[in-house]
């Protein structure tokens, strides 16, 4: 191959679930030429370029890379023993470890919905090609109130109260470079944070400057006065009615639900109940009204999700973990837990593919196989259509046209285990 020539190599024989929606094609090819997709059909009608290297695939399945529509890349509770030293450096480490360990678990690109400047480093050194993780998208830091969600980390939000404080926030993340605004607007009651014109300020003027805008609104009220100010995604939205699923639909509002990270925190503060002493957020009354709150978030989810799906809400699927105690890899997981809640296995793997490309705004680049198309791909053993936990067994990843590399240190395992050198 001459100086100049784009690599060029072919996937030949296995079983493609290009993300589409559209049926399985048995026995596909995809040709890749440097990092983007050239073609992709079955064997029969799509031509093998002499020059490519072939990689058999016959008998798995071929996927999109999947994306995370909702991760943290840092949190305080990564680190639930202070290291000794810098603890940004500290947790700058940990979240390049997490990045890797979700690339090699198919995770071609997460979209950050807030946090400290780490987000906005470790971005640029996945992009300069300093570090080998999935593609980021980030909010840079959050917006809430004085006192709102998200301000126990003050590195991480705003706290601003005004319509014009929360313009001036959204500037700043603008200027730090961000790729799209996160508001907060509520906390673990059916109260909203934010007034009505405050959500409206931000998003106008996220909008204005061509900016997406995800906000946190767990409860009814806070859910239904985003959708009134025309936000583009719903984090968590744990409680919907008919009026405001219709409403999502027919305004192209996306939903988040992060189904995974509820029931677990659900039977974690069950546990905790039994031993409050170890409750690491607040006292005994925080612990007994979150252990409401969360049951009630399980409770509503199946009528929550069985009205986005009425509605044609548009569903991605997001895991928000950020505890130390499970891999922060938690996306097959919640694939399947979109499965338990309605969605087919084909749907819960475009919510995980097309779906997450299409709440950043990137259809025309990711989540589906497609010519022209990045070549984020990865290969499993068995059939997710058959066996949606199939996700949870990627044993080959490409990104960009890059395949990468098998590396035992990177396999998901809880973020306080040790590494395994």
């Amino acid at each position: 191959m001459s100086e100049g020539q784009k690599k060029c190599v072919a996937v030949v024989g296995a079983t493609l679930i290009d993300g589409t929606g559209r049926p399985p094609v048995a026995d596909a090819v995809v040709v890749v030429e440097g990092e983007r997709i050239v073609a992709a059909g079955a064997k029969r009608s799509t031509p093998i370029p002499p020059a490519a290297l072939q990689v058999d695939a016959k008998g798995r399945y071929l996927l999109p890379g999947m994306i995370d529509a909702h991760v943290h890349v840092s949190s305080p509770d990564f680190i639930p023993i202070k290291p000794r030293g810098d603890a940004t450096a500290y947790m700058t480490a940990l979240a390049t470890q997490n990045l890797r360990s979700a690339l090699q678990a198919g995770v071609t690109t997460v979209r950050d919905v807030c946090g400290p400047r780490v987000n906005l480093a470790l971005r640029s050194a996945i992009e300069r090609g300093q570090l080998v993780g999935p593609r980021l998208y980030t909010a840079g830091k959050g917006i809430c109130m004085t006192g709102g969600h998200g301000s126990n980390d003050p590195d991480a939000v705003h706290q601003v109260d005004s319509p014009d404080a929360v313009r001036q926030a959204v500037r700043e993340e603008r200027k730090a470079g961000v790729d799209l605004i996160k508001l907060l607007t509520s906390h673990r009651t059916d109260h909203p944070e934010f007034r009505q014109e405050e959500i409206a300020a931000g998003v106008d003027e996220a909008h204005r400057f061509g900016l997406r805008v995800s906000i946190h609104a767990a409860n009814l009220v806070t859910t239904a006065m985003a959708v009134d100010a025309g936000v583009d995604a719903i984090e968590h939205g744990s409680f919907l009615d008919e009026a405001t699923a219709e409403r999502m639909g027919r305004d192209d509002v996306f939903l988040v639900p992060t189904l995974w990270v509820k029931h677990d925190l659900a039977e974690r503060l069950r546990r905790w109940q039994a031993t409050p002493e170890t409750f690491p957020w607040g006292d005994a009354k925080d612990l007994a009204a979150s252990a409401t709150w969360f049951q009630r978030c399980v409770d509503q989810l199946p009528k929550t999700m069985a009205l986005a799906r009425k509605y044609g809400v548009r569903i991605a699927a997001g895991t928000d973990f950020v505890l130390d105690d499970f891999p922060w890899c938690v996306l097959p997981e919640e694939v399947e837990l979109l499965t338990r809640l309605g969605l087919s296995n084909m749907e819960a793997i475009e919510s995980a593919t097309r779906v997450g490309a299409e709440v950043l705004g990137l259809q025309d680049r990711l989540g589906t196989v497609e010519p022209g198309k990045l070549a984020d791909l990865i290969l499993v053993d068995q059939d997710p259509l058959a066996d949606i936990k199939a996700l949870a067994g990627v044993s080959w990843v490409m990104q960009g046209g890059r395949v990468i590399p098998r590396s035992t240190e990177w396999g998901r395992r809880p973020i306080r285990d040790p590494l395994p050198l």
